[in-house]
């Protein structure tokens, strides 16, 4: 492990608590002026390990978030963005050249903006504004996708700080308390998890509230573990997956469910994971259930996002693989950069 880690993801992926409580304290302290009232809708521009955070607060807080709130994916925005938006440029690099373009894009616009980064561009943007500059002290790895604390509990902050989000302060503690409290034991249960993944392709099930952790352990995956996932949702696939599980045959041995179980779904729901494990049982595929303990929607993505960031980790370790190297993204930014 010491030879294979040489970035010192663990360490990271140990200090994920660290990273919330920061990123939470200080984003969530920042001062808007007038020019930030009066906003109509949100829209969050990010890539990768910058954009399943935000992902994750869209489906976390659904039910709490006062404005329209959507994600962009691409080099330019929405054409309905305009000066009474509010554009989030989320990148942990601030060098993501996506996200700068839609930064040129609002500033055109004369769109209101803020973002969360660390450094780059982004962050020379934001000092003409108003955002979250972090220093991430709890990263030691250095790669956005191990610092997600940072990218997750710096937007939650922004929001709160804007007025956009109803949450208090001992609900985001409590929640951090928690893992902190559980990490070791979580770490146990994420080397038994990454046993049952290996060789494995993950669907990934989730729902509600969880739906953008989904996304999010999807890509640690891919990235860390360097595995296919494949992020599902319940009830949506419900309307169509099942049917596709014949074939190819290789899929009857290799393909594994993944249950992320909460007793914070619905009823509707619930019900919907017994019925769901039933028929993929049936035809023949291995289901994994992960039930989640903790008493808050809040406490329980965090605790998923622990468990995901050991699992991916220790699956790159069983794979005898650096988990911090990503040569095909590098290879694919330098071929890109070529004129």
């Amino acid at each position: 492990m010491n030879e294979l880690d040489s970035a010192n993801v663990l360490g990271s992926t140990m200090l994920f608590p660290d990273q919330c409580e920061q990123a939470w304290t200080e984003s969530s302290s920042l001062s808007f002026g007038d020019r930030y009232k009066n906003i109509y809708n949100i829209v969050v521009c990010g890539m990768g390990g910058s954009r399943f955070p935000p992902k994750t607060i869209k489906e976390l807080f659904r039910d709490r978030i006062k404005e329209p709130y959507e994600i962009v994916e691409d080099y330019t925005l929405p054409s309905y963005v305009d000066s009474d938006t509010l554009v989030i440029l989320s990148s942990y690099s601030g060098t993501t050249e996506e996200v700068i373009s839609c930064a040129n894009d609002a500033i055109k616009r004369g769109s209101r903006i803020t973002g969360v980064t660390s450094g780059g561009q982004i962050a020379q943007i934001l000092r003409e504004h108003t955002g979250y500059v972090f220093t991430p002290k709890h990263n030691p790895s250095d790669q956005p996708r191990i610092g997600g604390g940072y990218l997750l509990m710096g937007h939650i902050g922004l929001l709160k700080a804007l007025n956009l989000l109803e949450i208090d302060s001992s609900e985001v503690e409590e929640a951090i308390k928690f893992i902190r409290e559980q990490t070791s034991n979580i770490q146990s249960k994420a080397k038994d998890l990454a046993k049952e993944l290996k060789d494995k392709h993950t669907f990934i099930i989730t729902s509600e509230f969880l739906k953008g952790f989904g996304n999010g352990f999807g890509n640690q995956l891919n990235e860390t573990a360097k595995i296919i996932s494949d992020p599902r949702n319940i009830p949506e696939l419900n309307h169509h997956l099942m049917e596709g599980l014949k074939y190819p045959d290789t899929l009857h041995t290799n393909g594994l469910f993944l249950f992320f179980v909460s007793d914070l779904y619905s009823a509707q729901v619930q019900k919907r994971y017994r019925v769901t494990e039933e028929v993929v049982k049936k035809q023949n595929i291995q289901t994994l259930n992960v039930v989640l303990t903790g008493k808050t929607k809040l406490s329980q993505a965090l605790e998923a996002y622990t468990l995901s960031g050991f699992t991916s980790f220790y699956l790159a370790m069983f794979n005898n693989l650096d988990p911090s190297k990503i040569p095909w993204v590098d290879y694919f930014k330098k071929e890109l950069a070529k004129d």
